[in-house]
């Protein structure tokens, strides 16, 4: 049997980067539909009267937020498919391996389901 003590963690260290910035990408994300909120809350407060100038700015900013979440889903997709096949190399390179983390992370599934479960 060979060692396999380095590449398993290397494997899960790149798919927790990968979980990391898809985070960090929705953070963002959030970060700027906030400001554009508050932006949006600003631009109404001082000209209340003007509903069809604040119904083009809403406009303007969804279609914004719909690119940006269409760009997040293109990367996400990009990011996906990539730890995706990451984890089948590894499966391939190390199938023994493979199933014993499979089957640890199912009886901790299935403990923590069982505990929820009980009264």
């Amino acid at each position: 049997m060979g060692d396999w003590s380095g590449r398993p963690k290397d494997a899960a260290g790149t798919l927790t980067g990968d979980f990391d910035r898809l985070q960090d990408d929705f953070d963002r994300l959030r970060a700027r539909l906030v400001r554009m909120a508050d932006d949006t809350v600003r631009e109404f407060n001082s000209s209340p009267h003007n509903f069809s100038g604040l119904k083009d700015v809403i406009e303007s900013r969804l279609a914004a937020i719909e690119d940006d979440i269409g760009g997040l889903g293109e990367r996400l997709r990009l990011q996906g498919g990539e730890a995706a096949g990451r984890v089948e190399q590894q499966v391939r390179d190390h199938p023994l391996a493979s199933l014993a983390v499979a089957f640890g992370v199912g009886l901790i599934a299935a403990r923590l389901l069982r505990r929820r479960r009980a009264p």
